[in-house]
Formats: C-alpha cells, structure tokens, sequence
C-alpha cells in the first residue's frame, strides 16, 4: 500500500507526523487478544484514542460523571449482635447522590463544546456501590454463594429503583431529559435486564415506567460500579463490588514491621477469641488467605473468601448479579489463576455472555511483573526479611556534596566486608554501594534523594535506607 493511500484512511495523523513516516511495509498477521499499548494503557478507534475502561458506555463527546456509595457503612447491629443493612438509611443517601450527580453536570466545566452539549442533552449519571465485600463479611454471607448472589441482586435493584424515583422527580421540578423523545423511555423501555423477569422484582417496575411517561426522566442513565481503586482506599473499604484481594498485608516502615488487617476480619476474629499476631502472620504468609488455616472454622473460612478464593465462575456469576440492575456497565476484575489457558478465558466469556453481562475484564495473576495488587507468600516474607537485614549493615552519612553510604563491621560477615551492601529493600533489582560511594540520585529511577533524620528516601518510587 502506498504511504499516501495508507495516511488517507487515518486523518488524525498530524502533518508531523506524516513527515516522520518514511516507509510502510507489510510483516504479515498476526492474531491478537486486546489491541493496546502498556504505557498509557489506550488505543486507536476509529480514529479516536480509547483508554480501556469497563464500566461507561458512552456515546461519542460524553462525559463521565460517576459517584460511588459505600455500602459498607450501612451495616448496623440490631441490638442483639446481629447485623444487619439500614436500608432507610441507604435510601436517604441514594436519594442525595443522585440529585449531587445531576448538580455536577450543571455546576462542571467543559473542555470543549461537543462534550457540554452532549452532557447536557443525556445527562448521564453513574451511581455506583463499593464496600460490598465488607458488607457481605458483616453479615457473614459468602461472597461466592447464592445467598451472597441473590443479596448483590437486592442490593443493586434498591439502588437503582430509587435513583430512578429521583430522577423522574427531578424531571418534574427541574425539567425533562433533552434527548428523551430520543430514547426509548417514551416506549415503558428501562436499561435494566432484571425488569424483564417479574420474579426478581423487589419493586414495582411497571408503576416507574408509568411515572417515566408522565414526568419524564432527568438523566439517560443513573447506575453504573466504577472500580473506585483508590476512593476505597481512602474510605478504607472494599473497592467496587469485588471481594477483598487479601486479607492480611505484612507492612514494612522505619521503625519496624506491622501487620495491616481488614477491618471486619478483624473484628469477627476477635469476637470469637481466635485474634492473635501468630494467626495474622499464617494469614499473611497464606496469600492473605484463611483458606486451609486449621485455627479458623470451616464457617468463617467460607465468609472471609478473597479473590484468589473463589472460582472464575463464581467472579462471573457475581458480576451478572449485579448487571440485571446496573443501566450501564460493570468494572470487576475476573481473576484467574497463573496457570489458566486460553480455554479456561473462553469459558469465561461465554459464560458472561449467556448470563447477560455487557462487559468482561479478566486477570491472570502473574500475568504482568508490576500488577497492581499481590498478596504476600511465605516465599516473600523471607527473601523480605533477608533483605531488610543486608540493608541494616548500610550507614547513612549526609555531607554538603550529598549522601556518604558506609559499611557497617558489626553483624557483618567478611564476604560482605569484601564485597558491596545490596541496598535495596523495596524488593527490586538490588543495588550494590562499594564503601564510602557518595549517593544523591535514586539507584533505581534517578530521582533526586530526600535526606532527613539520618534516612534517605525516593519521593518518586519509594526507595530508601536509614542508619
């Protein structure tokens, strides 16, 4: 193909570019899984670039406009020590959230003119949930059960029903959905599949739909479970509707190591009288799970399931549990094991597609060297400790000029007198300092280092020692 003939199909090119491109040849094919690149994790669509992600499905220039409720917050005792949901009090907030999205939309602003017009002409909203595994520890229902299914279900239809009451109230006071004669609400259409099964209604479906056709609608869809990865870490609860990764982390800081521990865990740990550091550390050392672990009954062994617990079946009936209510879609990461095939991902799909859910995002664990999330082993927790221990051997000097890193005789065997301190205790690629090496960059990703309290630290990626 000639290269003007090729550029023609691709009119996002820049002139720039267009002058950079010297040759095209063809290598032949080749079948792929994912058209994407690792570095800003995107790719090209029909002349756009697409970043990946699972839960919106947006027509071109909208926007995303999402808010997560955490569900978690809404286990209540009854006064007798058993738990259960305040769901009056869920309403209130489903209620609230709603009309906060629909504020945002007015209240944003806009990078471009196609983007305002089209958020305001479908107004879109995606009310979503984290905290769910907690939740479900609360209640002590396993997550991969058809109690814990059919609780997902309950849960998702409730949110949904009174967003939809929300907005068919903010329809009536603050003015219809532009693009509602568009849609097909018009019809007694709603985005939900669980509409279509009268047997799973909590609600009644046909008495919104009524509503929808008198009052209109406010906004084109209200539901949608984003991964919130790092809102839940800052509310200290379960992300999205995913089970917990791990239970137990083994946490290392300068003035020692500690154990980080999830909090329900905890709590039903203690409660029972079976919380002790030796049980936290098996716990930690067992991929953060509690699976196999004889101090802890078979019957909580069943609640507290993790990720790595728990089938890929099981990760994808949970997923279209909560998509029978969900308008839009669902970022939940099915996790699979290091040692799954091809065969194992097909099944996978088919599955999710027979149970009607619009989107599927697996994981095979190990699959990438920096994955976001790793449970710690016994394997680990060693070579940890024994780099810990090479690092104590390091003193940290600070002249004008920079940092003075100087061997320590004491502890130290004559091989590492002879040789350099790996001085690495992040755990990656280990660094070597001959003795008296002046240091002012990051060995790792040549930042420059922080100097204080007798500790040099990478603001950047984390490095560091201490005297």
């Amino acid at each position: 193909m000639a290269k003007a003939e090729f550029l023609k199909q691709f009119d996002f090119y820049s002139e720039n570019f267009t002058d950079r491109l010297k040759s095209i040849e063809f290598k032949g094919k080749e079948e792929v899984w994912d058209i994407t690149e690792p570095k800003t994790h995107s790719f090209i669509a029909n002349g756009l670039v697409v970043h990946n992600c699972g839960e919106v499905l947006l027509y071109p220039n909208e926007s995303c406009n999402l808010g997560s409720i955490n569900v978690w917050q809404f286990a209540k005792d009854d006064g007798t020590g058993r738990v259960t949901v305040d769901w009056e009090g869920l309403r209130d907030t489903v209620v609230m959230t709603t009309k906060f999205l629909d504020n945002v939309i007015e209240v944003n602003h806009y990078p471009l003119e196609q983007i305002e017009f089209m958020a305001l002409s479908t107004r879109k909203i995606g009310l979503g949930v984290m905290g769910v595994a907690d939740l479900l520890y609360e209640l002590e229902i396993p997550y991969n059960s058809d109690e814990g299914r059919k609780f997902m279900e309950k849960l998702m239809q409730f949110i949904n029903y009174y967003s939809k009451i929300e907005s068919i109230e903010l329809a009536r006071t603050r003015g219809n959905l532009p693009y509602y004669d568009q849609s097909f609400y018009p019809e007694g259409i709603l985005p939900m599949s669980g509409v279509n099964d009268r047997n799973l209604w909590s609600f009644n479906w046909d008495e919104v739909s009524q509503l929808i056709k008198k009052y209109g609608i406010r906004n084109g869809y209200t539901t949608v479970i984003a991964p919130t990865g790092s809102i839940s870490m800052i509310t200290g609860c379960s992300s999205g509707m995913e089970p917990n990764y791990s239970l137990v982390f083994e946490k290392n800081v300068k003035v020692g190591s500690f154990f980080y521990t999830n909090t329900v865990f905890e709590k039903i740990m203690k409660k029972h009288g079976l919380y002790t550091d030796d049980l936290m550390r098996k716990v930690s050392e067992n991929r953060g799970s509690v699976q196999g672990i004889e101090e802890v009954p078979e019957k909580l062994q069943k609640v507290f399931v993790t990720a790595m617990d728990i089938t890929p079946e099981d990760h994808i009936r949970a997923l279209a549990a909560f998509q029978k209510w969900t308008d839009s879609s669902i970022s939940k990461t099915n996790n699979f094991p290091a040692d799954a095939t091809v065969e194992h991902m097909r099944e996978s799909y088919l599955l999710a597609y027979k149970l009607g859910c619009k989107d599927v995002t697996v994981f095979r664990d190990s699959s990438i060297q920096n994955q976001v999330l790793v449970a710690p082993s016994s394997k680990k927790v060693e070579e940890k400790k024994t780099v810990q221990k090479t690092a104590a051997a390091v003193k940290v000097v600070e002249t004008s000029s920079g940092i003075l890193m100087q061997q320590s005789t004491a502890g130290v065997s004559e091989t590492m007198k002879q040789e350099s301190v790996a001085g690495n205790p992040s755990g990656g690629a280990n660094v070597s300092f001959g003795t008296g090496k002046k240091l002012t960059n990051c060995p790792e990703c040549k930042t420059l280092l922080n100097k204080k309290e007798g500790c040099v630290s990478c603001p950047n990626c984390g490095w560091g020692l201490c005297s």
